[in-house]
């Protein structure tokens, strides 16, 4: 199957309330941005959408995503399901509680966990989330997963009824990836077989300031980068080899000379792109046009392990973009995942 590569933004948490909390402010600022610098094939929202489900917030909702000018889809998190046990509201402003669509190759599974409190789905959504994944399988289509709670939330259980059959179902079919909010904070985790990411929320956001996700998705290629509202300048992702915390299996890893690829998302030019291997010296990256960049990796001259990859882009304004990553390099090719989160996370005070 040969099909061009899937970007998506996937902000955080939004938990609109009023018009004048910080978080409205951001979440328009995130749909300007999607409009004028990222143009994605489509946005997902994480859910939390919303603070109470009250008619004003859904009005704020709608005020953002009738702002974006590409496809949008959302989740249900535990605050849009606020004294609303049924979805009701949800359903009346936003749509179907879970559903699939595909784009580009891959089948995108949003799921409710929200069909028990306070987690969990009932035996109708575990038959419809076992036959999704099997049917886009059979048709050699890559399934990620979309949920509001992350497996791996600090100290909250990821438990309750139809998760023993969720547990069941990712746990034995290659899911390329699992996206998820709820949490706050951000984190990437893998369990030794896939790879689970929670992004950080606009509404409260913990561990630094309230932004959104870039997902780049190419075949064996998954790369993400965090865009918060502070950053300016150009958006900079290496897509290619895979962080090493996202690799979970040896087609991840690095086995000998393959090239580096690297996307930009820039409003103007660019004046200088450049790479550098662990501490050595910066050389220009190959201009590959329509934004992209290689640059090679001399995987059968490093030593066995992990090595860094780190790449800035300079645009016209002089404004400079970068990009680093850990990735793993060994020459037989074998490669053994491990259970590893990034970063680690101890507390939180919202869940």
């Amino acid at each position: 199957m040969n099909n061009k590569p899937v970007v998506f933004v996937w902000p955080g948490d939004l938990h609109l309330e009023s018009a004048d909390r910080p978080n409205y402010k951001t979440a328009l600022w995130m749909a300007d941005e999607v409009n004028e610098l990222i143009r994605p094939d489509f946005v997902q929202f994480a859910g939390d959408n919303v603070q109470h489900a009250r008619e004003n917030e859904w009005a704020l909702f709608k005020n953002v995503t009738e702002k974006l000018k590409v496809p949008w889809h959302a989740l249900i998190g535990d605050h849009d399901a606020h004294h609303d046990p049924g979805c009701h509201s949800y359903q009346a402003h936003v749509g179907d509680t879970y559903l699939g669509y595909t784009v580009s190759g891959y089948r995108f599974i949003c799921l409710n966990t929200m069909q028990s409190r306070p987690l969990g789905l009932t035996n109708e959504q575990v038959i419809w989330f076992r036959y999704e994944v099997d049917a886009a399988l059979a048709r050699d289509e890559r399934v990620v997963v979309f949920q509001h709670h992350y497996p791996f939330q600090v100290w909250e259980d990821f438990a309750g009824p139809g998760i023993a059959a969720w547990r069941d179902i990712v746990q034995t079919r290659p899911i390329t990836a699992l996206f998820a909010g709820h949490t706050h904070y951000g984190q990437i985790a893998n369990d030794g077989r896939h790879v689970y990411v929670a992004t950080r929320s606009i509404g409260d956001p913990e561990g630094g300031p309230a932004g959104y996700a870039v997902v780049f998705l190419d075949g064996e290629d998954v790369a993400l980068t965090y865009r918060g509202m502070e950053d300016k300048g150009p958006v900079v992702l290496i897509t290619h080899p895979r962080r090493a915390i996202l690799a979970t299996k040896p087609a991840h890893i690095v086995p000998g000379p393959m090239e580096a690829r690297i996307r930009a998302w820039s409003k103007t030019s660019f004046i200088s792109a450049k790479a550098r291997i662990d501490e050595g010296e910066w050389k220009n990256l190959q201009d590959r046009g329509d934004l992209t960049w290689s640059f090679p990796i001399p995987g059968d001259t490093l030593a066995k392990g992990e090595h860094a990859l780190e790449v800035r882009l300079t645009d016209c304004d002089n404004v400079e973009g970068s990009d680093r990553i850990t990735f793993a390099c060994d020459l037989s090719g074998r490669y053994n995942p491990y259970p590893m989160v990034e970063p680690v996370v101890r507390e939180t005070k919202f869940c």
